[in-house]
């Protein structure tokens, strides 16, 4: 199966969400290939699942401090992008990835504990049926099939499905800031201290070898891959989904302020 593999790039919280959905809906069309994307943020932002309340997010400080709250397509709890590796896979129900939910999580969990385990990482997937809590954080809880190192939760992953294929995000804290967190976050400072940065339990971690790591496993799982970057039409359908959501969330700032 060959795989398109879109490097590590920074961009806007809203176009990282709005390129993401371009991709899933061209690779379900059938007008690309399977994409394997990684990404970071150019400013801090906090995405929230698909089905989170709004609530759980403190957002009139967000707003007053420029901080952008962005749903996402999948869902899960929320996330404080401040530096961190992020990750989307999209792909349509067939070949390898035309089982069910967790037989697709499945395979993309092997794949990044081998690149982990390249990495000098040795990471496990979590086997125990059961959530620890159920904090608005998503890195305070961990559930099955996630991937941990020292009993400490590293990579948190959804995953959207559509009847013709599927979307899976996913996000690897390098650093937390986690003042910054007590005060985005309607929670308590037990559920903060639970989320810790790859850089805090391996200290020579480094962002581009952990790329090409990724690569490789994907490899050694059987896949081919290709490295290309985003296409005109990504680009303009991405456009296009940005717009409409940037004005969306500027009148619902709005609105809060308000109040």
């Amino acid at each position: 199966m060959l795989i398109r593999f879109i490097e590590f790039e920074e961009h806007d919280p809203y176009f990282n969400m709005a390129v993401d959905e371009a991709i899933s809906l061209l690779v379900r069309k059938g007008k690309i290939l399977p994409t394997f994307r990684l990404y970071g943020w150019n400013k801090v932002a906090v995405t929230i699942g698909e089905f989170q309340k709004i609530e759980e997010i403190n957002q009139k400080f967000c707003i007053v401090n420029q901080i952008p709250i962005v749903k996402r397509p999948t869902g899960g709890k929320g996330i404080l992008h401040y530096d961190d590796i992020t990750y989307s896979f999209s792909c349509r129900k067939d070949g390898k990835f035309k089982g069910n939910l967790f037989q697709t999580y499945e395979i993309l969990s092997q794949i990044f504990v081998r690149a982990f385990n390249l990495t000098g990482i040795n990471a496990e997937i979590k086997r125990e049926k059961r959530f620890i809590n159920r904090s608005s954080l998503c890195f305070a809880r961990s559930c099955f099939g996630e991937i941990c190192f020292k009993n400490v939760k590293i990579l948190g992953s959804a995953q959207k499905r559509w009847i013709d294929g599927f979307l899976q995000q996913g996000t690897i804290p390098v650093t937390v800031d986690r003042e910054l967190l007590k005060k985005v976050f309607i929670c308590n400072s037990e559920e903060v201290d639970l989320i810790l940065g790859i850089k805090e339990l391996v200290n020579d971690f480094d962002r581009n070898i952990f790329q090409e790591n990724i690569k490789r496993a994907l490899k050694e799982e059987g896949f081919d891959v290709v490295v290309e970057p985003l296409q005109k039409e990504e680009l303009a359908l991405a456009q296009n989904l940005y717009e409409k959501q940037a004005v969306y969330s500027k009148t619902e700032m709005q609105q809060i302020l308000s109040c």
